[in-house]
């Protein structure tokens, strides 16, 4: 199932690969109960907020618009963080994991930044590891420095949200629900090979649009 069925403004983003696709680092069953289940459910908070949102506004009911405004601000960050989520992610055996051309602009401003890639996943992990609760780690480009840098998210909350000036180039989702079926507790394992199957054509775009 691709789509929330319904009067619906918003919908699951279509996958770019079968959910056997990720596996070795993700499981088909996770990435089918994390897309089909997870990210609906939040879909399908945002389209009833959003809705009843329209309802409420000219009633002028401010409580329940408050409400709503919170619903939307936290499942709406998380169909747009599950949705770069998964547009950063692609099969081994086509795009994951493989590092952008040595002498385009991205890459070299990542070895400016970090030194290498491998510092700069390194760090990420780290960040990572130190995430209490829920939330989701960032490759941020900061447009007002021309500097990429690492940043953390609670909850469902995005990037522009906190940081207007940042631009989102890549983002893990640390949820316990993005990795638990197949690494129980294991977050530093999950963090370590979900690099394996990053879309790095993806996140070179990202960077190019933000810093250009």
């Amino acid at each position: 199932q691709r789509r929330v069925h319904g009067m619906s403004d918003y919908s699951l983003p279509k996958l770019e690969y079968d959910f056997s696709g990720l596996e070795s680092v993700i499981s088909k069953e996770l990435l089918d109960l994390h897309y089909n289940k997870h990210h609906a459910n939040y879909v399908k908070a945002l389209n009833e907020a959003t809705a009843e949102l329209k309802e409420v506004l000219p009633k002028k009911d401010l409580v329940r618009i408050l409400q709503l405004e919170q619903s939307i601000a936290f499942n709406g960050g998380s169909h747009v963080n599950h949705s770069m989520y998964w547009e950063n992610l692609s099969p081994v055996k086509e795009a994951g994991g493989k590092l952008p051309p040595a002498e385009s602009p991205f890459y070299k401003q990542i070895v400016h930044d970090w030194g290498s890639f491998e510092n700069m996943m390194k760090y990420i992990n780290a960040q990572a590891g130190g995430l209490k609760g829920s939330g989701w780690v960032w490759l941020v480009y900061d447009k007002s420095i021309k500097h990429t840098s690492c940043m953390k998210t609670p909850n469902q909350e995005t990037v522009e949200m906190l940081e207007p000036d940042k631009a989102p180039l890549l983002t893990i989702d640390v949820w316990e629900h993005a990795f638990y079926v197949d690494y129980k507790n294991a977050k530093a394992d999950y963090m370590k090979n979900i690099w394996k199957v990053v879309n790095w054509k993806k996140v070179e775009e990202r960077y190019n649009k933000a810093a250009h």
